[in-house]
């Protein structure tokens, strides 16, 4: 009796130039063969994309332009990836991601390339339930398996080949998929590949209609999750969103407090009809003596002389602050009847209407944050070890980026500086960052 040949395994992962197959071309690509035991065969080359590769993309991957500017196309390595691939099944975490990219780039070649699929993510959380995310970093550390060379194919691709291992040998030789709860409200006109391409890590997600235009963009630290969580809403908008959605897609940010800021130009830009995006009202707080002399203050709507909030609630936080911070008097500043506390008596009369007024003053025209420059290094919660920041000067906000936890210059305001993507500083943005701020306890380096 003839033995029935081995089922093989073509282990890959690639790098981007973005996050979508539609925009995007290949940098880097990896490709290990196994047979679920040990490698036989392995492919790995830069890729010259024939495009510029963004600043932030960079950060992400590290590869620039630089170095794929020696490196082959894809069309001089095709046919070596068709010939390794030949007869086996591809296998990657998030596999539709790896797996749309490269038939994207055939797809330009007019050649159909087609293969069997296996996703690790989906497989992991079948045969190696418990963690709490499936995020190739996240799993590989809980499982203790190193990642060399995080920024580069080959390091990802064989980690990928270490846990399909792992999954391999839990299934006893027979990795299969398995359906998930949230299969269940899946609309029937969709595909679950385009849900199990989303990767367990920070960013925006997109969703779309028929027609292609956005219904909904959102932001998240686990993209996979807050989707599903979507997708199994009782909420009648969202019952509303999944009878008209078709298509999902992504953009990867390194952290959650960076995809809340991309979110609200994402929103101004494309204005979805499910994010209801309207001009956020101004206001701001006026000032006007009693008849005492003393300064009182009031929260009024529209833009003032003086700082401006994106909502009332903000504009009252901000009194609340002053009010603490500089002894102010709660019933001049509009906070309540009773005076408690930080007041010094201007409410009876006890403190002379010149010396509270300069403190009001000094209130007023105090800065937005304890300190008027300095870094946030948000919580890594990116798939690879880079340290995501966002950078503050002079109360304004500045942008943010990307660096090598290994590199000195993470602990450095100036060096952080020279590496910023330059973003537009605005009142929303900054209510945004107050509120993490408020919210987290993020390390921050001032200037």
């Amino acid at each position: 009796m003839s033995q029935v040949p081995k089922t093989l395994y073509a282990v890959i992962d690639t790098e981007t130039t973005g996050g979508t197959p539609r925009f995007s071309k290949l940098t880097d690509i990896s490709i290990f063969i196994t047979d679920g035991e040990q490698v036989l065969d392995e492919f790995s080359s830069l890729i010259n994309p024939g495009i510029p590769i963004p600043p932030f993309i960079t950060q992400l991957t590290g590869i620039d332009d630089g170095m794929v500017a020696g490196a082959p196309r894809f069309e001089e390595i095709a046919k070596q990836i068709v010939e390794i691939t030949e007869n086996t099944v591809f296998v990657a975490h998030n596999v539709n991601f790896d797996y749309g990219m490269l038939q994207h780039e055939f797809a330009q070649l007019s050649y159909p390339y087609e293969r069997k699929k296996l996703c690790t993510v989906r497989l992991a959380r079948k045969f190696l339930p418990g963690h709490h995310s499936y995020g190739l970093g996240n799993i590989c550390s809980d499982l203790g398996i190193p990642i060399v060379g995080r920024h580069r194919a080959r390091g990802d691709a064989e980690a990928t080949v270490e846990l399909f291992h792992l999954i391999y040998e839990q299934s006893d030789g027979h990795p299969t998929m398995e359906n998930e709860k949230w299969l269940k409200s899946l609309p029937a006109h969709m595909d679950r590949d385009i849900v199990d391409r989303l990767p367990e890590e920070p960013g925006l997600y997109y969703l779309y209609d028929e027609a292609g235009t956005p219904l909904y963009v959102g932001a998240s630290r686990n993209l996979f999750k807050a989707v599903t969580k979507q997708l199994t809403s009782k909420a009648q908008k969202n019952k509303q969103i999944m009878s008209l959605i078709h298509d999902i897609d992504f953009e990867l940010t390194g952290s959650e407090l960076i995809a809340q800021l991309r979110l609200q130009e994402e929103r101004e830009r494309l204005e979805p009809h499910f994010n209801y995006v309207k001009s956020r009202s101004k206001w701001s707080i006026a000032t006007h003596p009693d008849l005492f002399g003393y300064l009182n203050l009031a929260v009024m709507p529209g833009e003032g002389s003086g700082q401006t909030f994106g909502s009332k609630k903000e504009a009252l936080a901000f009194l609340e602050k002053i009010t603490q911070n500089y002894h102010l008097c709660k019933p001049l500043v509009g906070l309540g009847s009773a005076c408690q506390g930080a007041c010094l008596g201007a409410c009876r009369q006890l403190e002379k209407s010149g010396t509270y007024n300069d403190r009001v003053e000094a209130a007023l025209s105090s800065r937005n944050f304890e300190r008027d420059s300095f870094v946030i290094l948000d919580h890594r919660l990116s798939v690879n070890h880079d340290q995501p920041f966002v950078l503050v000067e002079n109360d304004q906000y500045i942008g943010y980026g990307l660096i090598d936890t290994s590199e000195e210059s993470v602990g450095d305001f100036y060096s952080l500086k020279d590496r910023v993507n330059i973003d537009e500083n605005t009142s929303d943005k900054i209510s945004i960052i107050q509120t993490y701020l408020s919210k987290n306890k993020p390390k921050v380096i001032y200037a």
